[in-house]
């Protein structure tokens, strides 16, 4: 009997060999795959329409952790009531301050500390503050604000949108 079972477990490997092994490697290198992924999104990353643009720059300043210092800089074509006309209005978020983690692939950026500019307050008491979401992938990095138009960025600017790599 034990003759019996022992022969029903080798045919059982030997059928099974491949995919068993192949299991086991996966297994194996998934760990290695998940932490050896060293993604640097270093550079220039740009999004834009026809009545848009905007850069995202992104500077690595932790080589053990994925921590980088970003700034966004564009502009949007908006009607303006006052002036009654079409008109380019900038934004930008470039202060040392504005820093990402990144962890699993996504990134947050909020204003939760109080934000003076020239010893002023940037914010009304009780008024939400700035944040900004970040997915990060080898392709391209989608981002979502939250609260930041007419803080860092004029009448109907946002930084929202799906950023490519800029080549250079």
């Amino acid at each position: 009997m034990k003759l019996l079972i022992q022969d029903m477990v080798m045919r059982k490997w030997n059928k099974h060999k491949g995919i068993i092994i192949n299991i086991m490697i996966s297994l194996i290198m998934a760990p290695l795959l998940v932490f050896g992924q060293n993604e640097n999104y270093q550079g220039q990353w740009r999004t834009s329409g026809e009545a848009f643009e905007n850069i995202l720059t992104l500077e690595k300043i932790d080589k053990k952790e994925d921590i980088y210092r970003f700034s966004f800089n564009g502009w949007r074509k908006s009607y303006d009531t006052f002036t009654k006309q079409i008109i380019k209005f900038p934004g930008d978020m470039s202060e040392d301050r504005f820093l990402v983690q990144i962890i699993d692939n996504y990134g947050y950026y909020t204003d939760d500390i109080l934000v003076e500019v020239e010893e002023l307050p940037l914010y009304n008491e009780g008024e939400e503050r700035c944040k900004v979401f970040f997915e990060f992938n080898k392709e391209i990095i989608r981002v979502i604000t939250k609260d930041c138009s007419m803080i860092y960025a004029g009448y109907g600017v946002y930084f929202d949108g799906e950023y490519k790599k800029v080549n250079k």
